[in-house]
Parts: C-alpha cells; structure tokens; sequence
C-alpha cells in the first residue's frame, strides 16, 4: 500500500475546485478508502489485545484450606425459606436441654410444616461443629422425609451442607 501526504497546493486546488482535487491525484479515492481500511484493521487488533487474560497462575492455591463453601446447595425439592429455617432450628437446637429429640418448624410465608428428629452432633472435617438430621417437610404435595447436613463455619453461621428428599420404595 502507498500512501501519499497532500500538500498545500492540493488543499488550495480542493477548496478552489469545491473540493476535488484535479490533476495527477486521480487514485485519491480509492488511496483514502485503502487508508480507512487499514485503520480500522489497526484499530481492531490493537483492541483485541484488550481481551486477553495476563493470569500469571490460574491453578488454585492448594495449600490454603478454609473451610468456606464452594457453591450454594440446592435442596432437592424443597422451598428455600423452608431449608432455611430448617436450618436455623437445628442450628438453634441444644440437644441436652431437649426431652425428646423432636423439634417441630412451620413457616408461614410457605404453609409448610415438619418435624425435625435423629438429630446427632458431630465435628466436620475442619473440626467445627456440625449435626445430622432427619426431617419431614408436610405441604400440598404431601408429607416427605429428608436428611440433611448443617454445620458451623464461623460463630454463630451455619450453613447447609446437604438436604435431600429420601426415595420412597
């Protein structure tokens, strides 16, 4: 590609011409068009480099453990106000105060109701305390048992761990 500066003689010609440069500049047109084309090209790779990632490692650190949790569980058929309450009634539990191992739960955004039973204290794989537990869950669809996983990450946060509907044979 060749490119050609003007100068002040062509400017004068295309002013004085109404803007056509006459003479022995006849390519004009298809040198700026060229020109046009080849900044946009520029233009376009030079943004492209924008994109790339410049990670210096994208594999995780393995030696840090934390005991945080990765993702948010879905409970498997199950309103999320309800697990949620659940959870908070488990968490809240003291074991040792309780005469029976039953806790009933009803939540009244939902209607739905339970009874929560077999609750058994155990420390995690970090150490921090968590507790198993069986649970009905009684709404329009009917009554279905659950078994579930919560425990402590910090004082005073649980979490879920795992809430999931038992098969009926």
């Amino acid at each position: 590609m060749h490119l050609s500066a003007r100068t002040d003689t062509d400017f004068n010609r295309q002013t004085r011409d109404g803007g056509n440069i006459k003479g022995n500049d006849s390519g004009s047109a298809s040198r700026i068009s060229a020109t046009k084309t080849a900044l946009a090209a520029l233009a376009a790779l030079s943004l492209a480099g924008c994109s790339v990632s410049s990670a210096v490692n994208s594999q995780p650190d393995s030696q840090i453990v934390t005991s945080s949790v990765v993702k948010n569980v879905e409970q498997e058929g199950i309103e999320e106000t309800d697990a949620e309450l659940i959870k908070q009634t488990v968490a809240d539990a003291e074991l040792e105060s309780l005469q029976s191992n039953l806790l009933a739960w009803s939540n009244p955004d939902t209607g739905n109701k339970g009874t929560i039973m077999a609750i058994e204290k155990f420390a995690g794989s970090h150490g921090q305390p968590c507790k198993k537990f069986r649970t009905t869950v009684d709404s329009f669809m009917g009554i279905s048992l659950y078994n579930g996983e919560t425990c402590e990450l910090k004082k005073g946060f649980w979490v879920i761990s795992w809430l999931l509907r038992e098969k009926s044979e």
